[in-house]
């Protein structure tokens, strides 16, 4: 997603990509809802470059690196999301990364539910999510 991008991308299987599943930068703002993320050979969801959006209600697994990574900027809401079985974290933030992670349900990540670089620690809220 390109920059003050506000697309809606539900409902959809998003699998197996050389990268990232969804890329959110430069400013973009999409909302994602209700999508299956999984099996990519990176992080299934990567938002830097200021990239903010809504990623709700999906499912995000299986992925070679974590399940959601932020960085430079980036500070999504994460909210009501399903996070498993993703060969690093459920999520990463570090590298001036920020957001809201509310929520949601963790397991089974190979490294874990959460790392939050120290300096990102200011521009992260944390509330009412689950690891099983």
């Amino acid at each position: 997603m390109h920059k003050n991008a506000k697309a809606l991308l539900e409902d959809n299987h998003i699998f197996g990509n050389e990268l990232a599943g969804v890329a959110i930068k430069t400013g973009a703002n999409p909302t994602l809802h209700r999508n299956f993320i999984h099996d990519g050979k990176q992080s299934g969801v990567f938002v830097n470059d200021d990239g903010q959006g809504m990623i709700e209600d999906n499912d995000i697994f299986g992925n070679a690196y974590s399940g959601v990574e932020i960085k430079t900027g980036g500070s999504p809401t994460i909210r009501g999301n399903r996070i498993y079985k993703n060969r690093h974290l459920g999520v990463w933030i570090g590298d001036g990364g920020g957001g809201i992670i509310e929520n949601n349900e963790f397991r089974e990540n190979s490294k874990g539910t959460l790392y939050i670089s120290a300096d990102c620690e200011p521009s992260v809220q944390r509330r009412g999510n689950v690891e099983k």
